[in-house]
């Protein structure tokens, strides 16, 4: 019994020091120095304070995976070949901050956060017709 106990102990520790050396490389290549591929998995769609839907990426016109490129200060991904320029970064507490407008005709501000130690993204886009929150996860790309 001591040493099925000795030998799952070794096991879990070689694990987690394995964790522990993999967390930081990841960390690392989310922190905006590389382009990011973020997925959207899941939008919730908002015309009005009584109304809210769940949707897809699609339900919003949305490329179903953005490309992040703090370096060009761009957001593109959609087929049509449509992008959204950054106009502010910035980092706090292990999280990327992304933000930008168009202020054009339609009005419309965004934020996307970026969890750099596991790559879970939230992003709002938000106009005055109404909005949608959005969430996925991004990887180094």
């Amino acid at each position: 019994m001591n040493t099925a106990l000795g030998i799952m102990n070794t096991a879990l520790g070689m694990v987690s020091a394995v964790l522990l050396m993999i967390t930081p490389a990841v960390a690392a290549s989310l922190d905006g120095s590389a382009r990011l591929n973020c997925a959207i998995q899941a939008v919730m769609v908002c015309h009005d304070q009584s109304s809210c839907v769940r949707g897809t990426a699609a339900t919003v016109n949305m490329p179903a995976t953005l490309k992040i490129d703090l370096g060009e200060r761009m957001v593109t991904g959609a087929a049509t070949g449509r992008t959204a320029r950054i106009t502010s970064v910035g980092r706090g507490e292990g999280r990327l901050l992304v933000q930008g407008e168009e202020t054009g005709k339609r009005g419309i501000a965004w934020d996307v956060v970026i969890a750099e130690a596991s790559g879970v993204m939230s992003g709002a886009v938000l106009s005055h017709e109404g909005g949608f929150l959005m969430f996925g996860a991004c990887s180094p790309g």
